[in-house]
């Protein structure tokens, strides 16, 4: 032990207790002083971490962003939505498929038929609703009534869905 390690042990820390050596340096009990080998000195202390104004207002514009890109990307309707593959089997029969976003328990479809000009020759409506599930392609083959059959010049269509819940 060098002279002053047997002095300071014998002393008393600016706690009132008898400091500590941690290997380093003679500390006070409560951890706030060491011995300099002529006075105590504080221990500093490292500040806690006090953003700048620059730091606040950059991370509420990134929140910002990414909040406006979420809402977007949640609310844009389902990709591929509406009626595809849209084919007359017969003057009583039509298919196609259709895909929608959100689920509709009581979805109708409204079938406007067109001549190879583009002159809308026929209207049919669906009586009874039926069940859709959002993001599902759902594969729809109509058979009509041989009484009301499609007009014979017909030859594409456009089925119009409406949902009702």
């Amino acid at each position: 032990m060098t002279h002053d390690e047997r002095t300071l042990s014998a002393e008393v820390g600016p706690d009132g207790q008898p400091p500590r050596f941690d290997g380093a340096a003679w500390v006070s009990q409560d951890g706030r002083y060491w011995w300099n080998g002529a006075a105590w000195q504080p221990i500093a202390r490292p500040r806690g971490f006090r953003p700048s104004i620059l730091v606040i207002v950059l991370a509420v514009f990134i929140f910002g962003a990414v909040g406006y890109i979420a809402f977007n990307l949640l609310h844009q309707p389902f990709a591929g939505e509406g009626v595809s593959n849209a084919k007359i089997d017969s003057r009583t029969e039509i298919e196609f498929d259709y895909r929608r976003g959100s689920t509709c328990s009581n979805l109708t479809f409204q079938y406007n038929f067109f001549d190879s000009g583009g002159k809308q020759v026929d209207v049919f409506r669906d009586s009874t609703g039926g069940k859709v599930d959002g993001g599902v392609l759902t594969h729809f083959d109509i058979k009509g009534d041989a009484a009301q059959p499609i007009d014979s010049s017909a030859v594409r269509f456009e089925a119009n869905a409406t949902c009702h819940d």
